[in-house]
């Protein structure tokens, strides 16, 4: 990358606050501070003075019932035991959210514009991240609205992100399980408003762009190619950002958050923010006025123990994939065969093994200006030209694959760009 580029940023100073870095080592924080960006992965690390600050800002936040009995509090702050789901939840909702949204075809927009599955491994040695398209047409359960009462009939072939209009985020984790097989016992959602608020309070995410970006439909203006700290509203302007990426899909949308999770992820791992109490009290009180988690989640204990399983899980076993799906018209449907072996490494625990190949339609491992050096060549290790039986070396002993062909995605150590639409 050039150096004149390596580090553009863009002035944001007039734009509505920023967005959202994350740190290592506070478990609640970590938890509200993923789930405000629509985000997953690292959500929390455990400290005291920090708990106990969250513990009173969290006693305002609003909570629904998922259904069934909700899971036991967590004792203290111990680190949690096993594994867990979280499912996270951008909502497109534009009430109360004024006008810089605008408008909705779905009457007041009650939509879960971004929804993924956050699975953590019961040996709590990997995490992955499942991102489901918003366009994806699905069979939607019966659902009942635990806010209004209102019973939804199951129905066929439905746009996913209507689970939230359908029955609240009860219906839209009951349909998440419904694909995956797993349970989904805890939950979370954020507004428009609030990733924008959220922002403000967590600072800013290094994320690289191929080329210029100017997307009329969520406003994002990037100049030209080159890496840029987003935050704000021009953060939120990136989220949302369809037109402006890859083909211009649902799908290269979920592809550049992918390269913003991945980022976010590298990023929280900075050590100069970790002890910033000011800035951790911010997020919480951000997180209070903007939330809405799921009974379970809600409990202080339970998501400081989570931050203290999550917060030493390595990057490169830390997975963003997506659902598999087919074309279906103008929309997308499960790809039952793909969708069920992505399912089934996921429910035992297996890793995901991702190809160098296995980035979406709007992201690229290629960096902004990097040359190769005109005729250099590389040599071959004398491993691949050695003849084993002659060396007296024993050959290696074949091992089961997880490999899972045509799956879409990275792991948080991997450092990629976001593709411009039409490039």
């Amino acid at each position: 990358m050039a150096s004149d580029q390596a580090r553009t940023v863009v002035d944001t100073s007039a734009m509505s606050p920023r967005h959202g870095r994350l740190r290592r080592r506070n478990g609640l924080t970590h938890v509200l501070r993923w789930v405000a960006l629509g985000v997953a992965v690292v959500v929390a690390s455990a400290v005291g003075i920090v708990g106990v600050s969250a513990l009173r800002l969290t006693q305002g936040i609003a909570t629904v019932d998922l259904g069934g009995e909700a899971p036991p509090a967590q004792p203290g702050f111990a680190p949690y035991q096993g594994g867990f789901n979280i499912l996270l939840v951008g909502s497109d909702q534009r009430t109360g959210q004024g006008s810089a949204f605008g408008e909705s075809s779905y009457g007041e927009g009650r939509l879960n514009d971004v929804t993924m599955l956050l699975h953590v491994s019961e040996d709590q040695q990997s995490a992955t991240v499942v991102s489901f398209p918003r366009d994806l047409m699905i069979d939607f359960p019966e659902c009942e609205d635990p806010e209004t009462g209102q019973v939804s009939p199951a129905a066929s072939n439905v746009q996913f992100n209507q689970g939230l209009s359908r029955g609240g985020l009860s219906c839209v984790a009951a349909s998440v399980s419904e694909l995956t097989g797993l349970e989904v016992p805890f939950a979370a959602m954020i507004t428009f408003n609030g990733v924008i608020e959220m922002s403000s309070a967590v600072g800013g995410v290094p994320v690289c762009f191929a080329g210029p970006v100017d997307d009329r439909w969520s406003g994002l203006q990037i100049p030209e190619a080159g890496t840029y700290e987003l935050e704000g509203e021009q953060a939120l302007q990136f989220l949302r950002s369809r037109h402006g990426v890859g083909d211009g899909s649902d799908l290269a949308r979920i592809s550049s958050q992918q390269v913003f999770m991945s980022s976010l992820a590298r990023t929280m791992q900075s050590d100069a923010v970790l002890t910033d109490i000011t800035k951790l009290y911010a997020i919480a009180q951000v997180a209070a006025d903007n939330m809405t988690l799921s009974s379970g989640l809600a409990d202080i204990g339970t998501m400081v123990s989570m931050g203290r399983v999550l917060a030493d899980i390595p990057l490169d076993t830390m997975q963003f994939v997506l659902y598999p799906n087919v074309p279906a018209g103008n929309r997308v449907a499960p790809d039952p065969v793909r969708a069920e072996a992505l399912m089934e490494l996921i429910r035992a625990d297996r890793p995901i093994q991702l190809g160098a190949d296995s980035l979406g339609v709007a992201s690229t491992s290629e960096t902004p200006g990097a040359t190769e050096t005109p005729g250099a060549t590389e040599e071959p290790a004398a491993t691949e030209t050695a003849d084993p039986a002659a060396s007296g070396t024993p050959e290696p002993t074949p091992t089961e694959s997880s490999a899972l062909e045509g799956v879409v995605g990275q792991d948080a150590a991997q450092e990629s760009c976001v593709v411009p639409f039409g490039s």
